[in-house]
């Protein structure tokens, strides 16, 4: 694995260990534990485009980052509609006033659609 790809690893497992932690918490802040799921899916996907020495584009659509791993990652093609859903709760939710807000509802299904979408992506970077 290259080593720029193994850096966005990292981060991206900070990302999930951070949501991880802020879920058990006596009193789950949820909009933060959503921005690090998207964050978690995020890297992750940029991670596969510089394992794959594709330029890693300045956005934050994890439709459209999985739409260009998905050019030479076909296998990708099962984490698409999750990482569209995912997107809002990375951009949306993080500042006052927002149209959509997050609350336990929402814990299980973006812990779950991250969970997905790292252990997809870890899978086609060969990592356990």
């Amino acid at each position: 694995m290259r080593s720029g790809t193994e850096e966005w690893v990292e981060f991206a497992e900070r990302d999930y260990d951070a949501a991880n932690l802020l879920a058990e918490s006596h009193n789950p802040p949820f909009e933060i534990i959503a921005y690090h799921c998207q964050q978690t899916a995020e890297k992750y996907l940029k991670a596969i485009l510089i394992e794959n020495d594709k330029p890693v584009p300045h956005i934050h659509d994890l439709g459209k980052l999985n739409t260009e791993c998905r050019k030479f990652q076909t296998e990708l093609n099962v984490i698409q509609g999750i990482c569209e859903r995912l997107t809002p709760f990375g951009t949306v939710t993080r500042y006052p006033g927002s149209a959509m807000k997050v609350g336990p509802e929402h814990l299980p299904l973006v812990l779950a659609w991250t969970e997905k979408i790292r252990n997809t992506v870890r899978l086609q970077l060969k990592l356990s």
